[in-house]
């Protein structure tokens, strides 16, 4: 997987969180990256390095949605190579 991806990633869940003042949601995420199969295995990468956090919550439509948010170890990654 490549870093450039990791760091899509990153800047766009802090856009997305700039944007609209809440962490995205999974869906949300996957839509703006435009990559559903590989947006997700990126995802799941940027957990496993401890980037990002998933937590669960409710949508605006009620509906149950997986928020993601930068931990302090992705912010910190994102101002040195963003």
């Amino acid at each position: 997987m490549g870093e450039s991806a990791l760091l899509l990633l990153l800047k766009t869940v802090a856009e997305l969180k700039a944007a609209k003042g809440r962490c995205p949601y999974t869906r949300e995420l996957l839509t703006h990256l435009r990559s559903w199969g590989y947006g997700q295995n990126v995802i799941e990468e940027a957990v496993r390095r401890g980037l990002i956090e998933r937590y669960e919550g409710r949508c605006a439509a009620r509906r149950p949605c997986v928020f993601n948010k930068l931990t302090e170890k992705g912010e910190a990654v994102l101002k040195l190579m963003g």
